[in-house]
């Protein structure tokens, strides 16, 4: 054998080991998905619903939990049990479907399901009472009142502030700039502590009532528009949820934001009022009242009328700010780089028993 045919048998000797050590390689990856026993027709259904799971092989016997907790008294109808929605919060619920198959194998299926509102908004109207100048250089981010006076947070990088504002005139009474690359989001006081959010870096700030910077602190998503209730914060990311922080800024909780079509997506600027969140949704003309106990839209307001007619509204000047004052009733409404801050009285909303609101607290 000469040299050649040695160095030709040792290349296709070389090529054959390493083909067969890499569909050694492919065969350990693979990995074969076993089909689920239990499973449900679709995934979005709404409060109050029968659910609907099938079967895809004969069972024998079979239990179902929803939401950690056993359900009595399923029937199975033909290759079907039905299981009711039930749940006083919107959002994604799991049911576990575990038993044996008419083959005596076992299986222990999770489902998800996602949960509307089982109720249809009303409509709430409002009347304007009167109006303010508001600075056109001032992208609304977050407004609120506190003791009195009003404040205000603006956006956009290079030019995001904290402002206490007079409200007769619009003229600025304090300020603090952001540094450049910070772009300014919601704010809310809480025992004379101002908490500024900001959009895109996790970076929160807290001020003492004189503007001096009293801590930074973080956050692992988006900031958008921020409330309070007591001392309990709430926090919006522009998804459908809602965030829970203590004022620490240590996360307590959250829920999520369902009206009866699905997820409320781009929830931005937040006010508290009596149980409800208060909120504008970003890029439409829209105001929403949503129950913090459950999770549902129960009111909704269009706020095309009262844009001014300068505004822009094919560009980047929505409607976001909403600031109420409980003395007088009313809500106090503007948006990025408006000329107007408008005082309103609003009808129609959801209102929850005083009592029973006051029990909770």
């Amino acid at each position: 054998m000469n040299t050649r045919s040695t160095h030709f048998l040792l290349v296709i000797l070389i090529s054959f080991v390493v083909f067969s050590c890499k569909q050694e390689k492919k065969a350990e990856t693979v990995v074969i998905q076993k089909i689920p026993v239990a499973v449900t027709a679709k995934s979005r259904y709404k409060i109050g619903d029968s659910i609907a799971i099938g079967f895809t092989e004969p069972v024998s016997q079979f239990i179902v939990k929803w939401n950690g907790a056993g359900v009595p008294g399923i029937k199975q109808v033909s290759d079907s049990v039905f299981v009711k929605a039930e749940s006083e919060k919107t959002g994604w619920k799991q049911i576990i479907v575990s038993g044996t198959t008419k083959s005596k194998e076992s299986f222990t299926d999770t489902l998800f399901v996602e949960l509307a509102s089982d109720i249809t908004p009303k409509e709430m109207t409002y009347s304007v009472l009167s109006s303010y100048p508001h600075q056109k250089t001032s992208f609304t981010e977050g407004l609120e009142f506190y003791k009195g006076e009003l404040y205000e947070s603006t956006g956009e990088n290079g030019k995001s502030l904290l402002l206490k504002i007079d409200l007769k005139t619009g003229a600025t009474i304090k300020s603090v700039p952001l540094t450049d690359q910070y772009f300014g989001e919601g704010l809310t006081i809480v025992n004379d502590k101002i908490y500024q959010l900001t959009w895109t870096t996790g970076v929160g700030f807290r001020y003492n009532m004189d503007f001096t910077l009293d801590k930074t602190f973080t956050y692992y998503t988006q900031g958008w528009g921020m409330t309070h209730h007591d001392s309990t914060i709430i926090m919006g990311d522009g998804s459908n949820k809602l965030y829970f922080f203590n004022t620490e800024f240590q996360k307590t909780g959250e829920i999520e934001i369902y009206d009866n079509k699905g997820p409320v997506l781009k929830i931005n600027e937040l006010e508290y009022v009596d149980g409800y969140v208060f909120a504008n949704i970003w890029e439409t003309d829209r105001i929403i009242q949503i129950d913090l106990e459950t999770g549902k839209v129960v009111a909704t307001m269009d706020m095309k009328k009262i844009i001014p007619a300068e505004v822009d509204q094919t560009g980047s000047s929505v409607l976001n700010g909403i600031a109420h004052q409980p003395l007088e009733n009313a809500f106090y409404i503007t948006g990025k780089n408006w000329p107007t801050l408008f005082k309103i009285r609003v009808s129609g909303a959801a209102q929850k028993n005083k009592k029973a609101l006051a029990s909770k607290n």
